[in-house]
């Protein structure tokens, strides 16, 4: 799935808003549930690529754990967007739907990786997570200059880093379910 069913956040809904929470606590009751029992086999005698298919997966639950919290994050500064009906330029709506997209692209590509075990894909994984954090840098500095201009406000500053923020978050928890997958 998408992080985002549209990529305009001020028509953020209750309901997209209530989805995403019920899947961050089920995204946690896994990670409990899964990481518990990981540790509990963890204890017994394992063979060598045993050992690291359990530490691949331990630290895979946590950044996927990770993306979720981001994903609530963004949910809720989209209910704030909506609320407080926050508009952007017609500038920083297209920087922001490129970073959505390459953010769904990351995540797309390396869930499909781990989900797939495929360590090829995996590889293509890092040099988008960099692509993102170029991207991200140019995009504060484009809306600080906007600010400067007066085209954007302070509050709609605040806004736009913290989705800038979140999202660069997430194509980081991205790069290390890769890492993991490559490493081990």
């Amino acid at each position: 799935t998408t992080l985002f069913r549209s990529r305009d956040l001020s028509h953020w809904s209750d309901a997209e808003f209530a989805a995403v929470e019920r899947l961050e606590e089920q995204v946690d009751t896994y990670e409990d549930k899964l990481g518990t029992y990981l540790v509990q086999v963890n204890r017994q005698e394992l063979n060598p690529e045993q050992n690291k298919e359990i530490s691949k997966f331990l630290h895979c639950i946590s950044d996927i754990e990770r993306i979720s919290d981001h994903a609530m994050n963004v949910g809720e500064v989209a209910r704030e967007i909506a609320e407080k009906k926050v508009t952007f330029s017609v500038e920083a709506k297209r920087e922001l739907n490129a970073l959505i997209a390459a953010v769904e692209e990351i995540v797309g590509l390396a869930m499909g990786a781990f989900e797939a075990e495929n360590v090829k894909e995996a590889y293509r994984v890092e040099p988008l997570e960099e692509m993102i954090d170029m991207l991200c840098d140019e995009l504060k500095l484009h809306h600080v200059n906007r600010v400067q201009a007066g085209e954007c406000t302070l509050d709609q500053g605040f806004v736009f880093n913290d989705l800038i923020t979140d999202l660069e978050r997430v194509a980081d928890h991205c790069s290390n379910i890769a890492v993991a997958m490559i490493e081990i």
